[in-house]
This record gives C-alpha cells, structure tokens and sequence, in this order.
C-alpha cells in the first residue's frame, strides 16, 4: 500500500491538526469503553460492553471521513473562509437552545405532554363561575378597604410607633 502510494505521488504524511485531532479521537474513545468496562463490572454484567476493536474501528472510519482543511488552504483558496463560516452560523441558527429537559427519577402526571387539567364548560356554566369568583374578590378587597379605614392597621403602628 505503502509502495504504491509512493509511486502514485500521494501525499501520506498527515498534518501536525490531523495527528493531534485522531489521538484525541482515540483517546476520547479509550476513556469510554474503559468507563463502560467499569461500569459493566461495577453492575456485575448487566451493562453491555461494546468491544474495543469494534470501537477503534469506527474511529478509524471517521478520520478516514473526516477532511481538514489547514490555513493555508484557505488562505489560498478565495472565499473558502466566508463559506465555512456560513456553514458553522447555519447549523448554530438550526441547533435548539438548552435541548429538552431531562426528566430523572419518580415521574409525576404534571411531567406528562398534553395532560394539563383541560375541562370544557358550557359558556354559562363558565360566565356564572367566573362571576362567582369576581364577586368573592370583590367582597374581599371591600373588607380589606374597609379595616383600613376604620384604622385597623395603620393605628397599630401609630400607637406602636408614636
């Protein structure tokens, strides 16, 4: 493979960003098979563990997918800049902010979608309610209104206070 790549004049060294990007991409998927391994061993086999030659393999895949594109690439093609900045900005404007919350632990008949207390009333039945509860409030703040000028609180704090 080597030998004919040589022959062909392809370019096999790889850029200083590609070799830091793949050991990073190696590491980062060493750490996760070795927390699966601990995690599988800690639940005495009840978590599954995806095997490590299955995993390397699909980095691998990845990285062979994956085209970097250096400065000097861009700096020597025009308006290549301008394109993968428009790029980044879209898949931003596309991305959802904060995700969806994650519910953990007991669930509750609040936490479900389209469960809200959703009772339909006649419109009278409604209107008489609703007079109901405006007469109440009414009643209320005339009390209210009305202690207040019989003195009730404001005497205390003069007498307290004076």
């Amino acid at each position: 493979m080597i030998k004919k790549g040589l022959t062909f004049g392809i370019k096999l060294t790889a850029t200083k960003e590609g070799r830091k990007m793949a050991k990073e991409a190696f590491r980062k998927a060493f750490k996760k098979h070795k927390s699966e391994v601990r995690r599988n061993k800690r639940n005495k086999g009840a978590t599954p563990v995806v095997p490590y030659n299955l995993i390397k393999a699909d980095v691998k895949r990845k990285i062979k997918g994956t085209k970097l594109t250096t400065a000097a690439e861009v700096k020597a093609v025009p308006g290549l800049r301008r394109r993968i900045l428009t790029r980044i900005e879209r898949s931003k404007r596309n991305r959802t902010p904060g995700g969806r919350p994650q519910i953990f632990g007991k669930a509750y008949a609040s936490d479900k979608k389209g469960k809200s207390m959703n009772i339909t009333l006649p419109k009278k039945e409604r209107e008489a309610i609703q007079e109901g509860i405006s007469q109440s409030v009414r009643k209320f703040l005339s009390e209210r209104i009305g202690r207040k000028m019989k003195g009730g609180v404001i005497k205390a704090f003069k007498g307290r206070f004076i």
